[in-house]
């Protein structure tokens, strides 16, 4: 396998991209990440990425583009959590979906491609390497519970986003910057999501009456599942006052035993 434009993905995602790829076609792989200025061969508007077959190299390919990866901050819906995870979910997550191409591409040889069923077509490729990431995030997150992001700070062409992200309203206690704010938090507890995005994604993100009193109850249920699961990840400041985050695997099993105990102990009444 090979890797051009290393210096452009985040440490830690080549070595993820190595272990995922088929081992058949493994040592006929090149992984190429494309700056903004030079876009792959494949390339349309809007694109993450791409995964196919070069036929003037006998090679295949998995193109990345970090720009365009990182332009909303990951999949923020998807994945919520600090401005870095986002970033780093937005790589990887494009990463494994390239690969989940290559891996399924047989299922699909020689599906008919005209005007008539292209539609189809595409939408059941998209589906099968949908499904064969879904199935390598979770194998992922079963070895490591960060979903592979190495502790400390990003690298990369991510990592110059969220380093512009936090030096943009001073020092790390300055302004009113709530993302910032978080990102600066995780990066000294090792956390990844926080609080108030675990909420906010059980709670929905539209704004309907009583989400303010639905996002308290999440809150303190969030909590309280923290202390039953073990979980003391805190950001600690200069006055003492604690701050609870989580890493990916945390913020998993919280969700799980808020949806178990919403379901068993009426949580959205609760008080």
């Amino acid at each position: 396998m090979e890797f051009y434009n290393v210096e452009l993905l985040p440490k830690g995602l080549p070595e993820i991209i190595a272990q995922l790829v088929p081992y058949e076609i493994y040592p006929d792989t090149k992984v190429i990440a494309y700056s903004r200025k030079r876009m792959g061969p494949n390339d349309s508007s809007g694109s993450l990425g791409y995964a196919g077959y070069d036929r003037l190299t006998f090679s295949f390919h998995i193109g990345l583009y970090p720009t365009m990866c990182c332009s909303n901050g990951g999949h923020r819906c998807d994945y919520p959590g600090t401005f870095s995870f986002q970033l780093w979910m937005g790589m990887l997550r494009t990463a494994i979906h390239e690969i989940g191409h290559l891996a399924t591409h047989q299922l699909y040889y020689g599906m008919p491609h005209d005007d008539e069923y292209n539609y189809e077509a595409h939408s059941y490729v998209e589906s099968l390497a949908d499904e064969w990431a879904d199935c390598a995030m979770a194998r992922i997150l079963g070895a490591d519970p960060r979903l592979g992001q190495p502790p400390g700070a990003l690298t990369g062409y991510p990592g110059i986003l969220a380093y512009k992200m936090r030096s943009s309203g001073g020092k790390p206690w300055d302004g009113f910057d709530s993302d910032r704010i978080a990102d600066w938090r995780a990066l000294k507890c090792g956390g990844q999501v926080t609080i108030n995005d675990i909420a906010e994604k059980l709670t929905g993100y539209e704004v309907p009456e009583g989400w303010g009193k639905a996002k308290a109850r999440y809150r303190r249920a969030i909590h309280k599942a923290a202390k039953e699961l073990g979980i003391e990840r805190y950001f600690v400041n200069k006055n003492g006052r604690r701050y609870l985050m989580f890493n990916a695997g945390e913020a998993e099993a919280v969700y799980e035993w808020v949806d178990f105990n919403n379901d068993n102990q009426n949580l959205r009444g609760s008080s």
